[in-house]
């Protein structure tokens, strides 16, 4: 656990590094309450209504430039997201899907357009704004795991707190935290695997174990970029078990990227992305 603390350290003193107190006072100036540095004051209600709109876009444009060539990718696009409902996004390869999710992680900031969480606006934070935002209502998986090798599968699950929280508030809730991660690896089937690193792991269980580290902080919005990408049909269609137990028992609100008709099926909502633009919802 020594290699976990000291890299956790050293992600927190790189984080601490790189946001000033300028930067703070831009998110509090932007409207993101901070009290604490690895603290965000949560505006919302607890309580969500049938068909709330949770997240939302609108007018949003995003250009990328190759040389002296100015690529399009998102031509306008706007979008609801319901609160507790499952949303798919698809469409063929460069249709934009990826790059909206991305936006709307707040991963990169759009050329045009606004994007609000409830009725906040969110596309106009500063650095620190939004690493508050996404470690307090965002979780998030890849087609690519992104896990640490040099970490076990528990230590992995982790690592989000390790790096939101200061080392005291760590220290002393690192055996609640420890509980959690534990209870949401045996939700994703894992309890055996606590213990064993990524390059121990099948393609589906790195791919669980990624589900269970988004899970950590409790988030209200759980975004994924192409969770089964990577996976033979029978363990994509497990994980696509988990997501939707996670709609549907625990009312989390899933936004997902595919490219697969039969998954976004499954959606409460299918957003059709054709060259940038949303063709029907």
């Amino acid at each position: 656990m020594s290699k976990f603390l000291q890299l956790a350290a050293q992600q927190r003193r790189r984080a601490a590094a790189q946001h000033a107190p300028r930067a703070i006072a831009q998110d509090a100036a932007a409207g993101v309450r901070v009290d604490q540095p690895h603290s965000i004051q949560h505006e919302v209600e607890e309580e969500v209504l049938d068909d709330h709109i949770l997240l939302s876009c609108s007018g949003v444009k995003k250009t990328y430039k190759k040389g002296k060539h100015v690529v399009p990718v998102l031509r306008g696009v706007d979008l609801d997201v319901p609160a507790e409902q499952f949303t798919a996004i698809i469409g063929q390869s460069g249709s934009g899907k990826s790059t909206l999710l991305h936006l709307l992680a707040t991963l990169d900031r759009p050329d045009a357009g606004e994007i609000y969480l409830e009725d906040r606006r969110i596309d106009t934070l500063g650095s620190k704004g939004k690493e508050l935002l996404r470690n307090s209502y965002y979780g998030m998986i890849f087609q690519f795991y992104h896990l640490l090798p040099e970490l076990t599968a528990l230590e992995n699950v982790l690592i989000p707190k390790m790096i939101s929280d200061t080392a005291m508030n760590y220290f002393w809730n690192r055996r609640k935290y420890m509980e959690r991660a534990k209870h949401l690896m045996h939700q994703v089937g894992l309890s055996h695997r606590l213990r064993h690193k990524p390059n121990q792991l099948s393609g589906g269980e790195m791919q669980r174990t990624a589900i269970a580290r988004a899970l950590i902080s409790n988030p209200r919005i759980l975004l994924a970029d192409e969770p089964m990408g990577n996976l033979d049909e029978e363990t994509g269609a497990g994980i696509l078990d988990i997501l939707r137990s996670l709609n549907e028992q625990h009312h989390l609100t899933i936004v997902m990227v595919t490219h697969d008709q039969e998954v976004a099926r499954t959606a409460d909502q299918t957003v059709v992305l054709t060259q940038g633009r949303v063709e029907r919802v």
